[in-house]
């Protein structure tokens, strides 16, 4: 019991961890700031989003296997439904906040111009394709496509609980190689023109493509319910005999982590040309995936074997450095309550917009302070949802 309470933890604050760097990677300074260049995304091809969207797939494999397992599939039909309401409302919430501050402070539309598009402009003209998700501001692109994922995950944790788990992530890469080659492209240029025979001069807005996205989701879902139904040992993922596995992922992620110094810094010549053709985040291309594989395996596999004897001593340190950095306190909380967290987020980003469009440029002490304060401010929604759920149980124990 005390092993999975840890396993949890460590899940939590992954995803803690994750929304604080997205939170740095959605701060927009002039001249940029010195704080926002402590972020994995400077050593490797793996961004926020990312472990995000996998750590979310991954709980939901878990819980909802349990939820099968204890209530049946109508329980688990229900529950997804519920959750996609609820991320619904919580879009359009956050959508109201934006457009509101757009209306009614001076220069709105010049502040937020490329983060809103159509919405800083004309926004009340074009709020029905926002609301029907077609046209997303910046930011808040992810949680429709949460949305989808969440509509097939009680189909994924039934037949991945049934044993059919390698089918389902055989799907999804096919779905994942359709949106390489373009092969959804036709589809998408039909839905276009169909938004535009209702709103003209609209178009679809949504920076990640969520046939290449769901990869991550997918296999993340098929994970959980794996291991919650009793079909996947992490120890033969983990365990010793793997440690050679491991070193080769570590190995693959450090070249990784060189290329990206080069590219950071100007990476040109033929490399360049043939390495940049198979990087395109919003398809999540193959160096996404195989840098996020590499990274993720690697950093499980300490993780998991952290102070253990089993293992060469460097690598278990290095495992509980990362286990305890990723199961702080803060990051745990922010993780059990993501969704809030990631809404409450992308206001505080255009907040920092604002701030620096009537008071800035500001000098690199200021920057820091408000990168400091962005972080810190999540935890607000994640305390008031934290309170929110305190003052339900309290209720339907009264009423019980």
């Amino acid at each position: 019991m005390a092993a999975t309470a840890k396993r949890i933890a460590v899940i939590d604050g992954l995803r803690g961890y994750f929304l604080v760097m997205m939170m740095s990677s959605h701060l927009i300074f002039q001249g940029g700031a010195m704080m926002l260049h402590l972020h994995h995304g400077e050593l490797a091809f793996v961004e926020d989003a990312q472990g995000f969207v996998f750590l979310s797939g991954l709980v939901v494999g878990l819980t909802y296997c349990r939820i099968l397992d204890r209530k049946g599939p109508a329980a688990l039909t229900s529950k997804a439904w519920t959750r996609v309401g609820e991320l619904y409302r919580l879009l359009l919430l956050t959508l109201a906040a934006v457009i509101l501050a757009a209306l009614v402070l001076p220069d709105g539309d010049r502040i937020w111009g490329w983060q809103l598009g159509l919405l800083g402009t004309a926004p009340l003209d074009h709020l029905g394709i926002a609301a029907a998700l077609l046209y997303q501001p910046a930011y808040l692109d992810i949680l429709p496509q949460y949305m989808i994922y969440l509509i097939a995950a009680p189909f994924i944790v039934r037949w991945t609980a049934a044993g059919h788990g390698p089918t389902i992530v055989a799907g999804s890469l096919a779905l994942w190689m359709a949106a390489q080659v373009g092969l959804h492209l036709p589809v998408v240029a039909g839905l276009e023109a169909a938004v535009q025979s209702v709103d003209s001069g609209a178009a679809l807005r949504s920076y990640f493509n969520p046939l290449g996205w769901q990869l991550l989701f997918v296999t993340g879902a098929v994970t959980g319910a794996a291991f919650q139904s009793g079909r996947l040992d992490l120890q033969r993922i983990f365990g010793r005999e793997r440690l050679g596995l491991a070193l080769i992922a570590l190995g693959f992620a450090a070249v990784f982590a060189g290329i990206r110094i080069a590219h950071g810094i100007g990476l040109e010549g033929d490399l360049a040309d043939r390495f940049y053709r198979l990087l395109r985040r919003e398809d999540l291309s193959l160096v996404y995936v195989l840098n996020f594989a590499a990274l993720g395996y690697g950093v499980g596999y300490l993780i998991a074997n952290a102070d253990t004897r089993e293992v060469p001593r460097v690598l278990a340190m290095a495992g509980s450095g990362l286990r305890r950095f990723f199961a702080f306190p803060f990051f745990a909380f922010l993780g059990k309550h993501s969704l809030q967290v990631y809404a409450f987020h992308v206001l505080v980003a255009y907040a920092v917009v604002a701030l620096q469009w009537y008071w800035g440029p500001f000098d690199e002490w200021t920057k820091s302070a408000l990168v400091v304060a962005a972080w810190a401010s999540l935890g607000i929604p994640a305390t008031w949802h934290h309170l929110s759920q305190r003052r339900e149980q309290a209720r339907a124990a009264v009423l019980a």
